[in-house]
């Protein structure tokens, strides 16, 4: 009989172990996942030009595909952030709807050949602030700094990612590229039948640009 009680006692005791260590190690893995998950948010326009929103759009874009190549994260669909604000008060109720841990908020002020580009990370369970930069960027140096935001990111998630981001230029040409962000933007600021005519001829003015723009023409294709 006592053989039979400790025995009952050792199985209880080890399932209440089995039970904690399994809720511990759920919570972690749930905290370790929110952290590897991360949303980009529409970039604010800030300049007095308002074409430059498209810019800002392509922007945004760009950097949340160079995420979107690291297997290793998690980062939400443009289709899913577009609805919210650049700077939404409630960072909280973002996070839980969208699940995610990360949230990256952005603004774009253009000036002539000039460009600044404001982001900042920001943790969505306590409204901390990660990381944030400035970069002050000629336009024809645009791709380095979508691809220098990208790299700080990983790295702030994991430095190991960073070296997967590809700095392969997808065309030499500035103009070429610029007329490319500004397509990406016109066709996704809105689903129309001109806003994919916009898009189409901008670009058009891509490859015209750059005959060899692999990118300019898949998407000129899509929105034809």
């Amino acid at each position: 009989r006592k053989r039979l009680v400790v025995t009952s006692a050792g199985l209880a005791l080890a399932l209440a172990v089995t039970v904690v260590a399994v809720f511990v190690y759920q919570r972690t893995a749930s905290a370790s996942g929110l952290d590897r998950a991360i949303a980009v948010l529409p970039f604010e326009n800030l300049s007095s030009n308002m074409e430059d929103r498209f810019l800002a759009i392509g922007i945004q874009d760009e950097i949340l595909t160079k995420l979107a190549s690291l297997a290793d994260l998690k980062v939400i669909a443009r289709t899913s952030t577009q609805g919210y604000q650049s700077k939404p008060v409630d960072l909280r109720t973002v996070g839980r709807q969208l699940s995610v841990g990360r949230v990256l908020e952005g603004s774009l002020q253009r000036s002539a050949d000039k460009v600044r580009v404001n982001v900042q990370l920001i943790d969505t369970r306590t409204n901390a602030h990660l990381w944030a930069s400035s970069y002050d960027r000629k336009l024809d140096d645009v791709f380095a700094v979508e691809t220098d935001i990208a790299n700080a990111i990983a790295q702030q998630l994991d430095a190991k990612l960073v070296q997967r981001i590809s700095t392969q230029r997808p065309t030499a040409i500035t103009a070429a590229y610029n007329a490319y962000l500004r397509g990406v933007g016109i066709e996704h600021s809105q689903s129309s039948g001109s806003s994919f005519e916009d898009a189409a001829k901008t670009y058009a003015e891509a490859v015209q640009l750059d005959p060899n723009f692999a990118l300019a023409w898949a998407r000129l294709s899509i929105v034809r």
